[in-house]
């Protein structure tokens, strides 16, 4: 009976492991301007707290990072393997009569960047 039980367990393990890991997020066209190239980078430079949930903004002709803006907060729970946790963002469109960002996450929240300003604000 032990052996059934720990053949059984066995077979468990290995998809335990194999469920917790997530595939890398699907890459977001960057969308560019005369002003700037705007992106999303899924691991943004210098962001060790969180993965996804940036805007950077970058000269189209030189490549030098202009701004970064973080869109959204990922609270992690400590006991939780934090790469399954993280919340990319899959969606960039660009309101060029608004001068405005908007965006989509892969929790379906619909986000807002006022270029102008750098104000962003969640549409319910």
């Amino acid at each position: 009976m032990k052996t059934i039980i720990y053949a059984t367990a066995l077979m468990f393990i290995p998809a335990a492991n194999v469920m917790a890991k997530r595939g890398a997020p699907e890459e977001v066209p960057p969308i560019a301007t005369d002003k700037a190239v705007f992106s999303v980078p899924h691991f943004p430079e210098g962001d060790r707290i969180q993965g996804g949930g940036v805007v950077e903004a970058r000269d189209p002709r030189t490549n030098r990072l202009l701004w970064q803006v973080r869109i959204y907060k990922t609270e992690h729970d400590e006991a939780l393997e934090k790469d399954v946790q993280d919340v990319f963002i899959k969606s960039l469109t660009l309101d060029k009569v608004h001068n405005l960002l908007i965006m989509s996450d892969e929790k379906s929240r619909v986000f807002v960047l006022n270029l102008a300003t750098k104000r962003v604000t969640r549409i319910e």
